[in-house]
């Protein structure tokens, strides 16, 4: 439910407790409206939708808000990149954009499963993301302009250097995101190998 259909809500019923206070119960209209006003923030408060990412409610956060809008950024501009990278028509450009736009989604998807690694992810969202959002939307504008000057070759040539760092810098983020994940399953292993070990099953 978002805030207009929660303020329509609201209004509706103390509109509707207001009329029924005043009209058929006949109680003094000072305060059938203090009772409305009150069932309209009561009625407000409650149609509040609640936040959640995955099974974690943000409205338990202090930086609930914070964290959803940062998510909803990170959604634009993603959606931006995916649409960007099928105007490009440099192969090495669209491949790496295509690229970039393929680990956002994994990157994303991961958080919504793990939303306690959000925090972690600020930088990624901040920079990394707006950045090459930023970088392939002023190269789509460069490409349209169907210019051939030195300069606007060097800047074709400067992104086409600068995306697959972007990619690499995309795969670290999410390989720091998942650090524990890949701990866990290293210690599972290192315990599965002493167990097996001690059972005398070797590695072949």
């Amino acid at each position: 439910m978002n805030n207009n259909r929660q303020t329509i809500f609201a209004t509706i019923s103390s509109v509707a407790a207001f009329i029924g206070l005043n009209f058929i119960v006949e109680w003094p209209i000072i305060i059938a409206a203090l009772l409305s006003i009150g069932i309209f923030a009561g009625v407000y408060m409650i149609s509040k939708p609640k936040l959640k990412i995955g099974n974690l409610d943000l409205d338990s956060l202090k930086n609930g808000t914070e964290i959803r809008f940062l998510l909803q950024e990170a959604e634009q501009d993603l959606i931006s990149i995916g649409e960007v990278s099928k105007k490009i028509d440099n192969p090495v450009i669209k491949t790496n954009a295509e690229s970039l736009f393929d680990t956002g989604v994994r990157i994303l998807n991961y958080l919504s499963e793990n939303p306690d690694q959000i925090s972690a992810a600020r930088r990624f969202f901040g920079y990394y993301l707006n950045t090459s959002r930023n970088i392939l939307e002023k190269y789509l504008t460069v490409q349209k302009a169907k210019l051939n000057s030195a300069e606007i070759n060097n800047i074709k040539a400067a992104t086409e250097k600068t995306i697959p760092m972007l990619n690499i810098a995309f795969d670290r983020q999410f390989e720091n995101l998942m650090k524990n994940d890949i701990l866990d399953i290293e210690s599972e292993i290192k315990l599965l190998e002493t167990n097996l070990k001690m059972e005398g099953i070797e590695k072949t």
